[in-house]
């Protein structure tokens, strides 16, 4: 069954962001990090290289068309529709899309909501989808938390 892990309240999401992927990685998975902004991706992957100076992560940016990268735990990807992956990668969602609807559902959906009102209400549907499709459901409140 799939699961749908959500972290709310972040309040510095690149941050976390960053922390989520290498706390990822290190339990020995791939992941797909997911996003409807090119920018926002190429954000990420600057601050990917600079985290913690004595850990990499590696990661390499997937641009669509492109076959996907074989030997890179991390992905980075964005578009305007949802892509075709291994059913055992995690999926980072950094976009409003409704992973529910992929045309192979990922084993693990991972999902940051910062503190303002529209993303709590947007996470809120997602929530509600995910659970309308038999995944099984972790939230994790972050107020307060490093």
């Amino acid at each position: 069954m799939p699961k749908a892990t959500f972290y709310t309240h972040v309040a510095q999401v690149p941050i976390f962001t960053c922390r989520l992927i290498a706390r990822a990685i290190r339990d020995g998975g791939r992941i797909l990090v997911w996003s409807d902004s090119f920018g926002r991706l190429q954000e990420l992957d600057k601050m990917l290289w600079q985290y913690e100076a004595e850990s990499f992560i590696p990661h390499e940016i997937w641009e669509a068309g492109c076959p996907m990268p074989e030997d890179t735990p991390v992905l980075l990807a964005a578009g305007g529709s949802i892509l075709e992956i291994a059913e055992d990668m995690t999926v980072l969602n950094l976009s409003d899309d409704f992973w529910d609807t992929a045309p192979v559902l990922p084993e693990r959906i991972l999902e940051i909501v910062g503190n303002s009102l529209e993303e709590l209400a947007d996470a809120r549907e997602r929530f509600a989808a995910y659970r309308r499709s038999g995944f099984a459901i972790e939230h994790h409140g972050m107020e307060g938390k490093a």
